[in-house]
């Protein structure tokens, strides 16, 4: 992360300054395994990301009690008040009462506090993000991983979790400590065993009516996860986790139409252990340049054994 990067016009613009702060937050040194960075409504995310903007990630509390634009820019518009109450973020247009003074004839500023400032626009400049979406009796729970490649080869993460109420917990973490807070949070039982199971192949058209899906009744979870990559266009990969109670339990989806399958099979922990990390190993920037160099290596020993 080392520049300012070119987002599309409907999402906010980020200068040198704004990315500097990012990557103090991002590389600073880590005294726990998990650290705690702040805690932020979806009102509040949706003010300091600007009312204007699309949110990055589903904001269920504001959905279900602000659904029209002008109640939105209100709930915004208190969010960011409270901010400035609170003293995270400080702004030109709050005048000194015990004070007559006129106020500035420019543009009002808003300066947030480091810690808020590089998670605002750490969320938006990610090399890639891993996405966990997990349903229980309880409800929706959802897991963001914000990945970053470093240039020491080190990666490190920005983990945003929220559920139903609102409220969105941003953590900083080294990649080596991702797989094991990733199944944490998809197998909240610790179900997981030790041992890989068989694959089972259904298709698609019969999976609901299946033994085996009937089978996965008994889950305790279930979570869709999927991870997008910047500046990819292939189809993000994804598949779904059945939490067990004495299993996990993978699914993907092959083909397409009547061809179409899904493919399930009981995962171990070392075995879910190593497909993380060779997703997020496949999202850093020189990989797809590497894939890309090794296929036109493949292309032109090819051409020239036909030759």
């Amino acid at each position: 992360m080392t520049a300012a990067p070119t987002p599309p016009a409907d999402v906010p613009q980020f200068s040198a300054r704004d990315v500097e702060i990012a990557t103090e937050l991002l590389e600073q040194p880590l005294d726990e395994p998990v650290v705690e960075i702040v805690t932020l409504t979806d009102e509040e995310l949706m003010a300091l990301d600007g009312v204007q903007h699309d949110p990055l990630t589903p904001t269920p509390w504001v959905s279900g009690s602000a659904e029209d634009p002008e109640a939105r820019r209100l709930v915004a518009a208190a969010a960011m008040r409270s901010l400035i109450a609170r003293g995270v973020v400080s702004s030109t247009a709050v005048l000194d009462p015990r004070r007559y003074e006129d106020g500035s004839t420019e543009a009002a500023r808003m300066v947030a506090v480091p810690a808020l400032h590089g998670t605002v626009v750490l969320r938006r400049t990610a090399d890639a993000v891993l996405v966990a979406e997990r349903r229980t009796d309880r409800g929706t729970a959802f897991a963001y991983f914000y990945l970053f490649h470093l240039e020491s080869g080190e990666v490190r993460v920005l983990w945003e979790a929220f559920d139903d109420g609102g409220f969105h917990l941003f953590f900083l973490l080294d990649g080596k400590t991702l797989p094991e807070q990733f199944i944490a949070f998809i197998d909240p039982v610790d179900g997981i065993s030790d041992d890989d199971g068989d694959v089972e192949e259904v298709p698609a058209a019969d999976f609901g009516t299946s033994t085996v899906a009937q089978g996965l009744a008994e889950a305790r979870a279930a979570t869709t996860t999927l991870i997008l990559a910047r500046g990819v266009d292939a189809a993000p990969t994804a598949f779904t986790l059945f939490s067990m109670p004495d299993r996990v339990v993978l699914m993907e989806s092959d083909g397409d139409d009547h061809d179409a399958v899904q493919r399930l099979g009981t995962v171990s922990r070392a075995s879910l252990e190593n497909i993380l990390g060779e997703l997020v190993a496949a999202t850093a920037p020189d990989a797809s340049d590497a894939d890309a160099d090794a296929d036109a290596e493949s292309e032109s020993e090819a051409e020239a054994e036909n030759a």
